[in-house]
């Protein structure tokens, strides 16, 4: 899938570079590689209980350890179109792909009771990744080679994905045993908003270099969950669980009923309330533009 977005990218950067109107007044077109870092992070887990029962000598203990971070923290690649009204206002419409970097959450928990002494150890990675369009209103100002600007504008994402990945160990009564998930949350499309700081240096009268300060303020609520990988010491158990068991929907409410005559349908999805995930970040990136027509000096 991942490869697939990337193909639909570069086509999409095609397309519009051979539909630009190359020979208009103003027009650029501009590369650029950059890496956020997350802002308006959230806590994904944090929890920690323990306990002793001296009468007994059963002693257990139970820690998760918190994971913190924003999904928009990563390596970020695209390309912009942007047209220059005058030397001073412009418009860019930006086409990026953001490959997030990993968060890690990890829990534990131990029973040191002589008759069932137990153990667990977990980890759990999330990442995230998007196709996002940018369309922006450019200020700049300054003349000569050197030309500073500010950006402001919508986020819209496109294809958003999250993984979640878990590793677990259980050990009971000397015996261990290993559980590996894997389930991936898509649907829906996150908007948000950008803003920019940056400069212009002119190398020639075609080519320019840019450096430059932006952030993202942006959140994604998935519409759905499905668990993609479950095994149990290398055994693949997924054909024998339910769909409800595979599979989430995330809805803004669901009724749940104690009726005696409610009916469990295994062959549907669970159902749990929307959350939104974030998506911010601050960071910088540096680029090349291209005048593709006669520019203003």
């Amino acid at each position: 899938m991942e490869k697939k977005i990337k193909i639909q990218f570069a086509i999409a950067v095609i397309l519009t570079l051979l539909t630009a109107q190359v020979y208009s007044q103003g027009i650029y077109f501009a590369v650029s590689a950059g890496y956020g870092l997350p802002a308006a992070p959230n806590a994904f887990k944090a929890s920690n209980y323990s306990y002793t029962l001296n009468s007994t000598g059963h002693t257990s203990s139970f820690e998760i350890v918190k994971g913190t971070g924003s999904f928009g923290k990563g390596f970020q690649a695209g390309g912009t179109f942007g047209y220059m009204f005058n030397e001073n206002v412009g418009a860019e419409l930006g086409l990026s792909y953001l490959s997030g970097a990993d968060m890690t959450g990890n829990y534990s928990e131990s029973n040191s009771s002589t008759t069932f002494p137990h153990s667990s150890t977990q980890e759990n990675t999330l990442s995230g990744n998007m196709l996002r369009i940018s369309p922006a209103l450019k200020i700049a100002a300054g003349e000569g080679k050197i030309k500073p600007y500010m950006k402001a504008g919508l986020v819209v994402g496109m294809s958003p994905k999250v993984i979640e990945t878990s590793f677990r160990t259980d050990i009971n009564n000397g015996i261990g045993s290993k559980t590996e998930m894997e389930i991936v949350y898509s649907g829906g499309t996150p908007i948000g908003f950008t803003g920019s700081l940056g400069a212009d240096f002119k190398l020639n009268d075609r080519i320019s270099i840019f450096f430059e300060f932006n952030m993202i303020a942006q959140s994604w609520a998935p519409k759905k969950g499905i668990m993609t990988k479950y095994t149990e010491d290398g055994v693949d158990q997924l054909p024998d669980m339910d769909t409800n068991e595979k599979e989430v929907e995330f809805v803004d409410s669901y009724t749940e009923s104690s009726s005696t005559n409610n009916t469990y349908n295994a062959q549907s999805p669970s159902k749990e309330l929307k959350v939104f995930l974030p998506f911010s970040s601050a960071g910088a990136k540096v680029g090349l533009q291209f005048a593709l027509g006669k520019q203003s000096k």
